[in-house]
């Protein structure tokens, strides 16, 4: 009795542990059905997440960096894709900063999965009950310069998903919400370059 308390209570503290769940986690691969490439030389120069703060902040805006890059580059949507230096830059080049108003990703318990679980004597999950919702909002301001560093556009995008998982797929939200992501990403940039 007492061992299956302590499982239990292990089991639930790392459950709470893993609710806030920061990811910058994008598909890398992702591709539009459709390439228009745009004739530009993409350069990043700031990514910044307003809503993290200390060493979190400072891997994370790193490590989604690298993703965007990667993402951008993997498109092939647009001539070439590097990191901004100080070095002259070609007359079809465009400098990207990326600041990220609000950034988060919640995994949750869904509210009535202990409750309809314990009133159907658990027909609810076995028919497919939501079991966790992932919740993604991103809030994106996108400003581009052109290669004498004078601004060209400045636009805020905003996107928000909810996937449900149940006991057939316990994966989906892990799997949709980095395609979503890097979809919305993407065409963000995509639209900004338009302009």
């Amino acid at each position: 009795m007492i061992n299956n308390n302590i499982t239990t209570c292990f089991i639930f503290l790392i459950l709470l542990n893993c609710l806030e769940h920061k990811s910058s986690l994008i598909d890398q691969k992702y591709k539009n059905s459709e390439i228009n490439q745009i004739k530009k030389k993409i350069y990043i120069r700031n990514i910044e997440i307003i809503s993290e703060s200390g060493d979190l902040k400072t891997f994370q805006e790193q490590t989604i960096k690298s993703n965007i890059k990667n993402l951008l580059e993997n498109s092939q949507e647009f001539e070439s894709v590097a990191y901004y230096s100080d070095f002259p830059l070609a007359n079809n080049s465009s400098i990207i900063d990326l600041k990220f108003l609000e950034y988060e990703n919640k995994l949750q318990v869904d509210p009535y999965y202990f409750p309809l679980s314990l009133a159907t004597l658990t027909l609810y999950i076995w028919f497919g009950g939501d079991i966790g919702n992932f919740d993604s909002k991103i809030k994106l301001e996108l400003t581009t310069f052109n290669s004498q560093k004078k601004i060209l556009a400045k636009k805020v995008f905003s996107d928000e998903n909810i996937i449900n998982d149940d006991i057939y797929d316990i994966w989906k939200s892990r799997r949709e919400i980095p395609q979503l992501k890097s979809k919305f990403i993407l065409n963000s940039i995509k639209e900004v370059l338009a302009q």
